[in-house]
């Protein structure tokens, strides 16, 4: 609009300057196209001299900018857990591997098609091989950074051994994380271990390994999310009396594939979850249990299942970016 009007402040400035010149010219015709073309050209200086500068591109400090987020995948594995964590710097995590070593396996798929050649961390959260024989495979065919692993021995099978002999002879570093420790996954990604068993034993009680599982709350930007592997009542008890409120997350892993002795109210109650995932395929245990089923709706979760719709994939969008201008 601007460049517009200038024009016409110009087109204006040559009618004033021609008719002058037409007047001129009936007393002096030689001079008189010799003086118009010098007033025109003036007419254009005039012009560009009221034309606005061209509007400035804001300093790039000002610039809001979408950095990326961070995408989480509760994988279809049947009756076992993987969750596979893409973090905003690229790197990423898988917890737990699902129950299949097979290479034709969903969790072998899973990550075929998405092109993985590496995973920067890998977590056992318990010596149990619906969480743990999938990794064998992840060993034998991806590049590992580190291991995150309990200190409890399933004394009653050999599979978990032989994924920690495995990650030994590769010489990937193991990690067994402490309750209260932060790791470093990922910048700007807060997580936290809020249960293990870091200290070395041997079990072969199913309820003992269950409850020995890494529990970890990962939070981002906006979003907290609480993965919980095979843990019970009695863990859950014990996190609801050390964190209270800070356990409120807004994605909740059912605990247990859903068991009936997880989920229980006083803790749902304190982690308020908006959305529950329950890792679960066809089983003989009644997994997920209506009474836990009832217990998260009561809480107000909406549900997401495994067997019922696949893969399940929940994605935190990274907050708007005030980029720094370069120097």
């Amino acid at each position: 609009m601007a460049r517009s009007a200038s024009n016409e402040v110009a087109a204006v400035l040559k009618s004033v300057f021609a008719a002058f010149l037409l007047s001129v010219s009936l007393y002096a015709p030689a001079r008189a196209g010799e003086a118009f073309d010098s007033l025109a050209s003036l007419a254009e200086g005039a012009a560009a001299f009221l034309a606005p500068l061209p509007a400035a591109e804001p300093p790039e400090a000002t610039l809001l900018r979408p950095a990326p987020g961070l995408s989480v995948y509760f994988v279809s594995v049947g009756q076992g857990d993987a969750i596979y964590v893409e973090f905003p710097d690229g790197k990423n995590a898988l917890i737990d591997g699902g129950p299949s070593s097979s290479s034709s396996g969903p969790l072998a798929l899973f990550l075929r098609e998405r092109g993985i050649s590496s995973i920067d961390h890998v977590v056992l959260t318990h010596p149990h091989s619906d969480h743990y024989k999938g990794l064998q495979h992840v060993f034998a065919n991806y590049t590992v950074g580190a291991f995150y692993d309990t200190r409890v021995d399933n004394s009653s099978a050999t599979g978990d051994n032989a994924v920690r002999a495995k990650a030994e002879e590769l010489g990937v570093t193991t990690v067994y994380p402490a309750p209260g420790e932060v790791l470093d996954w990922s910048a700007g990604v807060e997580v936290k271990v809020l249960s293990s068993c870091h200290e070395p034993f041997a079990s072969k009680n199913s309820e003992t390994l269950n409850n020995c599982s890494i529990v970890v709350r990962l939070e981002y930007g906006g979003a907290s999310l609480l993965f919980t592997g095979d843990a019970g009542e009695d863990v859950e008890a014990r996190l609801v009396k050390e964190y209270g409120a800070g356990l409120r997350s807004d994605i909740l892993k059912v605990g247990h594939h859903g068991s009936r002795y997880s989920s229980t109210s006083p803790f749902l109650a304190a982690v308020r979850p908006a959305r529950a995932y329950i890792e679960v395929g066809s089983n003989n245990y009644g997994h997920p249990h209506p009474e836990a089923v009832s217990r998260l709706l009561e809480a107000g979760a909406e549900i997401f299942r495994t067997d019922l719709s696949g893969t399940q994939e929940f994605r935190a969008a990274a907050p708007m970016l005030c980029m720094a201008a370069a120097e």
